[in-house]
């Protein structure tokens, strides 16, 4: 028999294991929710029409018989990024990124609001650049 020795992890970093992260079994299985969002953003488009821009956007055929089975309840075929990205861009709903980020926390911003985040940087902004601007003129004594 072998000598054998335990490695045993004394290491003094903060960081969390590898294994440890929080999340626990099946919190992530929102595979099937995938599959109805992106069913349900494809309401009213011609099932043969998306799957040959599918292909065309993501330069990998897709057959409309695939693309029924992507979005099907049956756990042998899962959509890809690539396409699910492919179905937003078609139908100009971002509702499948939404929901994947939702068991995180985040949210999608949607590309009408960019103006909006631009304005709350740029006031963030604005009010550190009078902050310093005050804090010189209080040190010179100027008010």
């Amino acid at each position: 028999m072998s000598n054998r020795t335990r490695k045993i992890d004394t290491s003094v970093s903060s960081q969390m294991s590898l294994i440890d992260t929080g999340l626990s079994e099946g919190s992530l299985d929102i595979s099937l929710g995938i599959k109805q969002t992106l069913s349900l953003q494809m309401k009213g488009y011609d099932r043969w029409m998306v799957a040959a821009q599918i292909g065309r956007a993501t330069g990998k055929e897709v057959s409309k018989e695939t693309l029924d089975k992507l979005v099907s309840a049956d756990p042998a075929y899962q959509p890809t990024l690539l396409q699910g990205t492919a179905i937003c861009a078609i139908t100009k709903k971002l509702s499948v990124f939404q929901y994947c980020l939702e068991p995180l926390g985040s949210d999608v911003l949607d590309p009408a609001d960019r103006d909006l985040i631009e304005l709350a940087r740029l006031m963030e902004k604005h009010k550190q650049i009078e902050t310093e601007m005050m804090q010189i003129r209080v040190r010179r004594g100027l008010k």
